[in-house]
């Protein structure tokens, strides 16, 4: 049974996931730095800073241990500030964005491709501002550029093991969250986590282990 490592677990991209690759018969190790209650025989959370090298070093280490090597890294962990002008945004802020998006899925990369061989996956999240640079999201902007230019390294450092590295990159992901804020017009034209779960699952699949280096886009309907 493969083994899929998922940072960012408990959160609602992070959970649909996990229940697809759970209904595909993986194992799934769940890490994110709040609790998750969620139970299956083939799932266990393991509790981790994701800015923390050692953190993630020993909590993948345990997964690893209990589940086996990890077939395949998805990294879900991200985040946002209040959208700010480059001008009005705190150094704290910027640092803070690139803590949450980049470090944090640099680190999760380094320290599964450590335990991957051959063949092996590394998937990141990336987001529509990266591609198509708008005002007030400078930091989000740089670090979410950060995530999609590093897997594309990870892509070309991996061919020489095996790990093939891509990054999927939705406009506005339909959560629960996202909702409260949309529009009853918009809100239908926003990408499911459903569907990012089945694209990760291709990618992770051997009808998609010839895709490498991709930077997919999800749009839906924006």
């Amino acid at each position: 049974m493969p083994t899929l490592f998922l940072t960012g677990s408990s959160g609602a991209l992070g959970s649909a996931i996990c229940n697809h690759y759970l209904n595909k018969e993986w194992s799934v190790a769940g890490f994110s730095h709040s609790t998750d209650n969620f139970t299956h025989e083939h799932f266990r959370f393991y509790s981790m800073d994701a800015t923390n090298e050692e953190s993630v070093k020993s909590s993948f280490a345990k997964a690893a241990t209990e589940l086996g090597q990890p077939r395949a890294l998805i990294a879900t962990i991200g985040g946002v500030k209040p959208w700010k002008t480059v001008v009005d945004t705190s150094v704290e802020d910027f640092k803070s964005l690139i803590e949450l998006n980049l470090t944090s899925f640099f680190i999760s990369a380094k320290c599964a491709m450590r335990l991957m061989s051959d063949p092996g996956t590394i998937i990141s999240i990336g987001a529509e501002p990266a591609l198509e640079p708008s005002p007030k999201k400078g930091g989000y902007v740089a670090a979410k550029s950060g995530v999609i230019a590093l897997t594309r390294v990870l892509a070309e450092e991996g061919k020489s093991v095996g790990i093939t590295a891509n990054s999927i990159v939705p406009t506005i992901i339909r959560t629960k969250a996202n909702e409260e804020w949309g529009s009853a017009n918009e809100i239908p034209k926003w990408t499911a986590p459903e569907d990012i779960a089945a694209m990760c699952f291709f990618l992770t699949s051997d009808a998609g282990k010839a895709v490498n280096g991709a930077v997919i886009r999800m749009p839906n309907k924006m």
